[in-house]
Parts: structure tokens; C-alpha cells; sequence
């Protein structure tokens, strides 16, 4: 029987949310996923900073004892109580108590669960993506844009017309009509030999990958850039490619009648797993 954590404590799952839960009435709350491999998460501060932002712009009331040591250690815990050496353990808090839109507490609550992951390394996508825009449902541009919501709508949506269009993956646009993100990932592009993003104001997720990248381009002595995109410059790029911490880069083969390259996407893909362990 597997196991969850929940405010400091194991129990075992399914975990049962009641009715009254502010993340289900209301999607007052936000997650993160982090991955672990030979039970250690790489990652786990860049996600723990922005996991903090994100509570704090909800105006969530953090328990003191909420340190990154604390959750570091209890995310341990919780792997090794699953009997996982890699996993994919998702971090959701949400405000307890019941009300309306006006909240009674403020206090918040933290779930993790974990889930086998089954490479430990990134992988790069040997065929590559096919991919488009979807429209109908446009990301807003405000600051809690930068953080992954309980409130995935356009996200769903996007999933959901790549799937009708026969699509792996799709572009999801801002409000001003420029690309802010895909459906599970950052939007990255190689263009005149420079790391390319979108702009922080765009209203995509600041990924904990997008910003491992973009500090380790610094690192690396690569020429990068944050950009307020068109649809039509990205699709212009050399290369396209997708990234999060569960699959790493993930390389766009084709959008529209372009088609393209992964030599640079294959070149990120093996300095990212040389920050991984090894063992």
C-alpha cells in the first residue's frame, strides 16, 4: 500500500479530500513536482523558493516550521517510505478551511504524494514533436501567472485540442497574443546562436527548468536571452524545444509546414543529466 504525506504525517492512500477543500471548491492552492533520483531532488531548493513565493502571493499563513531542511527531510522520508529510489513526488498546499470566495484561515495545508519514475536520466525525444497553437483560452498576464496554479484550465483545454488535432504537444498564448507556454512546459528556441525564452511578463510558468537552464547558460558562458516572442519569430527559430524536471528538453519537430533540428536541444539534454547523481 502506498503512502502519503500530509502535514507531517504518513498515512496510507488514497487520500481523501473533503468536500469543503479550498483547492477543489475553488482551486485555492498550487503544486509543484519535483524529481528525485537515487533519492536525492537536484532541484528541490529552486522549487521550495518558488513554492514560497507562490504561498506568499496567496497570502497563505506559512508554518514557521516549514524550513527547506524541514521538507527536504520529510520528502526523504516520504520516497523511502514508498520503497522509491526515483520518483516524481508532487507538493500540494492549499488554504484550510471552509467560506466562500472569502476564505475563513488562511492557515495552509501541504500534500505530498510520490510516483515511480521510471529514468532516472533525462531522455531526449528520438522523434520529434509535432506541435501547434491553441487560441481559444489565453493565459493572463498577472504576477500569480508565474506559478503552477490548482487552477490548470487553459492548460486542460490546450491538452485537450492538441489531442482533437492529433498534436503532441501545443502553444498556449498570452492575452497580447504571444506565446507564454506549452501544456506542460517552458517554451525555449536556438535562433543566430542564442538561448532563447520567453520574457518573465508573459505570463508563462517561471519552471524550475527555465531557470536551472537559464542560470546554468550564464555557468556555461552560452549567449541567452529572455524575449517578448511573436508567434511568428519562434516559429522562425532553428530550433524549438520544451522543457519541465519530469522530461527534461523535449525537441519540436515539426509546427506548420517547418520543420527542425535538435542538435542544440541534444547538447542541453547531456549537461543537464551531468547534474544529476550518479548513484
Amino acid at each position: 500500500m502506498s503512502q502519503v504525506w500530509f502535514n507531517g504525517q504518513l498515512q496510507e492512500a488514497p487520500f481523501l479530500v473533503d468536500t469543503s477543500n479550498r483547492a477543489f471548491r475553488y482551486g485555492d492552492g498550487l503544486f509543484e513536482t519535483v524529481r528525485v533520483v537515487y533519492n536525492r531532488a537536484p532541484f528541490l531548493h529552486q522549487h521550495y523558493i518558488r513554492f514560497i513565493e507562490g504561498m506568499d502571493m496567496l497570502r497563505f499563513d506559512i508554518p514557521e516550521h516549514w524550513s527547506f531542511t524541514f521538507l527536504q527531510k520529510e520528502l526523504d522520508k516520504l520516497v523511502r517510505a514508498n520503497d522509491l529510489q526515483h520518483a516524481r513526488v508532487r507538493m500540494t498546499a492549499w488554504r484550510e478551511g471552509a467560506g466562500t470566495h472569502i476564505p475563513e484561515q488562511h492557515t495552509a495545508s501541504l500534500l505530498m504524494e510520490a510516483f515511480p519514475l521510471e529514468e532516472p536520466y533525462f531522455q531526449l525525444n528520438k522523434e520529434g514533436l509535432l506541435i501547434g497553437v491553441y487560441s481559444e483560452l489565453r493565459k493572463e498576464i498577472h504576477p500569480l501567472s508565474s506559478h503552477k496554479s490548482a487552477n490548470a484550465r487553459p492548460y486542460v483545454q490546450a491538452a485537450i485540442f492538441a489531442a482533437e488535432q492529433s498534436w503532441d504537444d501545443a502553444l498556449i498564448l498570452n492575452t497580447d497574443g504571444r506565446p507564454a507556454d506549452a501544456v506542460q512546459s517552458s517554451i525555449f528556441c536556438w535562433k543566430n546562436e542564442t538561448l532563447c525564452t520567453t520574457a518573465d511578463g508573459d505570463g508563462g510558468v517561471d519552471g524550475v527548468m527555465r531557470r536551472v537552464l537559464l542560470k546554468a547558460a550564464k555557468q556555461w558562458g552560452m549567449p541567452f536571452s529572455t524575449e517578448h516572442m511573436s508567434i511568428e519569430e519562434l516559429q522562425a527559430a532553428d530550433e524549438i524545444f520544451l522543457t519541465n524536471t519530469m522530461q527534461g528538453i523535449r525537441w519540436v519537430g515539426q509546427w506548420g509546414d517547418r520543420v527542425y533540428d535538435n542538435r542544440m536541444a541534444g547538447i542541453l539534454t547531456g549537461k543537464l543529466n551531468e547534474m544529476l547523481p550518479l548513484s
